[in-house]
């Protein structure tokens, strides 16, 4: 399981959003940015969200989402 947060460059846009997918293309989440005061927003499922400044720490904390998801799918199975 993969969630893919778009890149965005915050020197050409003021403020907006996007979905986050996972690598077959269902919505998992959302991306929020602002230029202001350059904070990245992600949520995931409606339930986890945490802000950061960089895209990498977005994506990041997108991929330990999937990692402690996963991780519990499999467990389950068990």
């Amino acid at each position: 399981m993969r969630f893919i947060v778009p890149k965005v460059d915050l020197r050409r846009q003021t403020s907006g959003g996007d979905t986050i997918e996972d690598e077959t293309g269902n919505v998992v989440g959302q991306f929020f940015f602002s230029h202001g005061d350059r904070d990245r927003s992600v949520l995931l499922f409606g339930k986890y969200g945490a802000s950061y400044r960089t895209h990498e720490e977005c994506q990041a904390f997108a991929d330990g989402v999937a990692a402690v998801l996963t991780h519990m799918t499999k467990v389950e199975l068990k």
